[in-house]
């Protein structure tokens, strides 16, 4: 191995560095037990690495003998801010009895499926019929497959996939220990709370003109480093407004977590992140469900250069939902040879529906009573499959 140069040296250890601040805005937290290199990496760099967060984003970085994780509270909530395996309302009532069942658990203690079903059956106020459908015990299995991914539990024994054709089957799970730190500590009585801004609100309390300031400077931080783009909005003190007014000064910042660039438009601002940043990296994912939503956004795109859409004085492309279907159907219809075999066996009718919710649940576009909005970041997006790919 040769010598690194003074200046190669600190390239690289600039890099490791920014890489650990990439990680922790990409993962909920950093596990000892996975990681422990990176463990100790961030644990290295811990009090420059807190400065930085919570100065210019207001965000906590908490250090555990377990983990290390960011607390990223967004600075405006989202749709796609969800935990997007879930359909249903129930699987987030399931996720938070799951949550209860294991604090009364130790870490490595074991327990098997029927209890945990049990369980839930009763916190739910269900009878035992209820796990004899077949949707409850796939919304179940839905649950805990999330609740292995985040390392909540470990599968040890058995498969939890087979509960949904036969609800006796066992299986063992082991708890990790690291349910009683996945919800965050609230200040004030979330009882008290009846709609999801008052959870916005209570993150942004004080009457000091000095703290609002400051406040409106880490909501704007937030935004930027976890929303796909900022847009004008009514109110001419709007956060877009304030990029506009300190784009220079706000790109430099934001530098300081990794290289990236600050586009602001007419009516729309984006954080724009070099090749080789890994961070958040949700859209476009390696399957065909985001290549077509690419290729739909293509479409618009042209489009409104075209001038066959009008867009308003805010960038925005509006039009009635059942034209915007049928667009979507024209462009899978065009490009189904192109598409994987199981992408291939459904309908089109089906492949319309999927695109449809997908640029629902990343926040490209929402509905309002019969029509559909559409935000500039589908201009920002175009993309075509190569000839010869199939």
């Amino acid at each position: 191995m040769g010598i690194l140069s003074c200046q190669n040296l600190k390239l690289y250890l600039r890099r490791k560095f920014m890489n650990n601040k990439e990680v922790l805005l990409s993962q909920r937290w950093v596990l000892k037990r996975n990681d422990r290199e990176r463990y100790y990496q961030i644990k290295d760099h811990i009090k420059e690495l807190r400065n930085l967060f919570q100065e210019k984003a207001g965000f906590s970085l908490i250090s555990h003998p377990q983990f290390i994780r960011l607390d990223k509270t967004p600075g405006k909530a989202e749709p796609w801010m969800g935990i997007t395996q879930f359909q249903h309302v129930e699987e987030y009532q399931i996720l938070c009895y799951i949550l209860t069942f294991l604090e009364d658990k130790e870490i490595e203690e074991q327990f098997i499926l029927s209890h945990l079903c049990e369980f839930v059956q009763i916190q739910l106020g269900v009878d035992e019929e209820y796990w004899l459908q077949f949707k409850h015990r796939k919304m179940l299995v839905n649950v805990l497959k999330y609740c292995i991914k985040e390392q909540l539990i470990i599968q040890d024994d058995g498969n939890s996939d087979q509960f949904m054709q036969d609800q006796f089957v066992e299986v063992l799970f082991e708890n990790t220990g690291l349910s009683r730190y996945f919800m965050r500590n609230f200040t004030a009585d979330v009882f008290e709370w009846v709609d999801p801004q008052d959870v916005m609100e209570n993150e942004w309390v004080s009457n000091d003109s000095q703290d609002r300031g400051l406040i409106r400077i880490q909501r704007v931080y937030r935004r930027l480093l976890l929303s796909c783009g900022i847009y004008r909005e009514d109110d001419e003190n709007d956060d877009f407004s304030y990029i506009r007014r300190y784009r220079k000064s706000i790109e430099k910042d934001l530098q300081q977590f990794f290289p990236c660039d600050l586009q602001v438009y007419e009516s729309s601002a984006f954080l724009i992140l070099d090749d080789d940043v890994k961070v958040g990296q949700m859209f476009p994912k390696s399957n065909a469900l985001d290549e077509l939503v690419v290729l739909c956004c293509s479409q618009i795109r042209k489009g409104i250069k075209n001038r066959d859409y009008k867009i308003d004085e805010r960038e925005i492309y509006i039009d009635q939902k059942e034209r915007i279907l049928k667009r979507f159907k024209l462009v899978i219809q065009k490009q189904i040879s192109y598409l994987p075999a199981t992408y291939r066996q459904k309908s089109i009718d089906q492949l319309v529906d999927m695109v449809y919710q997908r640029f629902m649940e990343i926040g490209f576009m929402s509905c309002q009573n019969d029509d559909v909005i559409f935000y500039p970041v589908v201009a920002k997006l175009t993309g075509e499959f190569e000839e010869g790919q199939s």
